[in-house]
């Protein structure tokens, strides 16, 4: 990093950022939840679509939703690449989509046999970002998962949507 901060030399790849087929695809395979069978294609909304993204239904006349906030490109257009766009609207769907609650809901689930907080928060950073968390991470998750839960998620579910919306599982390093 020291002798090519810019990357001229190729010494590694550059940051990428997933795109909404390969981001809603990695939700559902942390949550255990992705399906490999085949079959007729789904809307994307349907809460009963685990199948991939890719084989989600695309209609040429009114683009799905959550694809269009993506930055899916326009079916009826021919186009080189995709644009790439960061919104508030784009996190506002992690933190609002019943697609991500019912995810988190899954996965906080899925974690729950684990153990202790401890044990949660270093399998839940094992899962989503293939790493133990660093021990200020750590910290700070038994923190916040020691406050009093609120109505309606418990914090570990809160806890999970911080992470399934930070740029660490949206972006490839």
């Amino acid at each position: 990093m020291r002798i090519d901060p810019e990357n001229l030399m190729l010494w590694h790849m550059n940051r990428k950022r997933l795109s909404v087929e390969e981001w809603r695809d990695s939700v559902l395979f942390t949550c255990n939840q992705l399906s490999d069978r085949g079959g007729k294609s789904l809307e994307l909304d349907d809460p009963k679509n685990f199948r991939r993204t890719v084989y989600g239904r695309v209609s040429r006349l009114k683009l799905n939703d959550t694809l269009m906030q993506f930055d899916y490109p326009d079916a009826n257009v021919h186009a080189e690449k995709r644009a790439v766009t960061t919104t508030p609207i784009q996190k506002l769907f992690m933190l609002n989509s019943p697609f991500v609650l019912a995810r988190v809901s899954a996965f906080s689930g899925h974690l729950k046999d684990c153990g202790g907080c401890e044990e949660q928060v270093v399998r839940a950073y094992g899962m989503l970002f293939g790493r133990k968390p660093e021990p200020w991470e750590l910290q700070t998750a038994k923190d916040f998962l020691n406050k009093p839960a609120r109505e309606g998620m418990s914090r570990f579910e809160e806890y999970a949507q911080i992470l399934f919306a930070s740029n660490e599982f949206l972006y490839v390093d």
